[in-house]
């Protein structure tokens, strides 16, 4: 029960920053079942690599610091339920902070730290790089179609849909790309609830579990959390929202390496995105600066809300443990 909640509540809030720009483009095109195959596949290479690597630990040796819950009771559920509750809110949540802090409050310090550092890191990343070359990375949204339209003769429409279809087939690697990445750093956050160890069998049937929940979220769009991600600049465009999955991708695997503690992703998606805005902003290729900083303001307001109620709940459960 745990490892079941646990998939949908983590994979449903994390939506937002692994699949959200690439659902938030596909979105109308259909062919949901092909995007539902692709990223279980991946999943379940991803899991096999560290399942055999790891002699049976499919989470990456993420959970070597944190203890199985013994005797696991009832209310360690309550971080799920309470997670799930947020996510259905819109608030953005780190999930790491929420799951493993429940289990071992002493790493609540370092997690946080690196966390911060990495909102720090991806927010200065995407000021710079959509300050200096907005106009080429996001371009101005229905460019290419028009282009396309006014053009004369077809070797000019059919030149633009080629760079249509290339950011398309970018956006897609970019995003497959990033859910590899993002599977090794947060599976941790799922398998938690599990053995360290598992046999082949046990495996095979949290892969179902998980490819599973991939299906649901992809045929539900993303959640509620996606809202939040349409809010911003032009990312129902292809070419848009492969630079950000791209980005993201750069700086998640900035943080893979070193001491394997988990961090929130979350926090690096939220600093990737104000980062976004505050460049195109500067550069006049978004919304005007004050506007820009309210909406960053409200973000902030929503993820420290997320974050207090998160750490709240965890530092109950593991108080009731002690």
């Amino acid at each position: 029960m745990g490892f079941g909640l646990a998939s949908v509540a983590v994979m449903g809030n994390d939506a937002l920053q692994t699949l959200g720009p690439f659902l938030a483009s596909q979105r109308g095109r259909g062919g949901r079942w092909r995007q539902g195959l692709a990223l279980a596949a991946l999943l379940c290479v991803v899991l096999l690599l560290s399942w055999g690597a790891g002699g049976g630990d499919p989470a990456w040796g993420r959970l070597d610091r944190f203890p199985l819950p013994d005797p696991f009771r009832p209310r360690d559920l309550l971080p799920l339920g309470a997670l799930l509750l947020l996510t259905r809110l819109g608030l953005p949540v780190s999930t790491s902070f929420l799951v493993l802090t429940a289990l071992a409050p002493a790493r609540l310090g370092a997690m946080v730290g690196k966390s911060l550092a990495g909102y720090g890191v991806a927010f200065a990343v995407a000021a710079a790089v959509y300050g200096l070359w907005s106009p080429w990375l996001e371009g101005r949204p229905g460019e290419e179609p028009a282009a396309a339209e006014s053009a004369e003769g077809e070797e000019a429409r059919a030149a633009a849909l080629v760079r249509a279809d290339g950011w398309n087939r970018l956006q897609w690697l970019a995003t497959l790309v990033l859910w590899s990445q993002w599977l090794v750093q947060d599976l941790a956050n799922i398998y938690v609830y599990l053995p360290r160890r598992l046999s082949l069998a046990e495996l095979l049937v949290t892969l179902v579990v998980l490819c599973g929940t991939v299906a649901l979220i992809v045929a539900l769009g993303g959640g509620p959390m996606q809202e939040r991600l349409r809010s911003k600049s032009g990312v129902g465009e292809a070419r848009a929202t492969a630079v950000i999955s791209l980005l993201y991708g750069l700086v998640l695997l900035l943080f893979l390496g070193g001491d394997r503690l988990p961090l929130s992703t979350s926090w690096l998606f939220l600093g990737l995105l104000a980062g976004r805005e505050v460049g195109l902003a500067c550069r006049g290729a978004g919304r005007a600066l004050p506007e820009v900083g309210r909406e960053l303001s409200g973000d902030l307001l929503r993820a420290a809300a997320g974050l207090a109620t998160s750490l709240a709940v965890a530092l109950l459960v593991a108080a009731g443990r002690a």
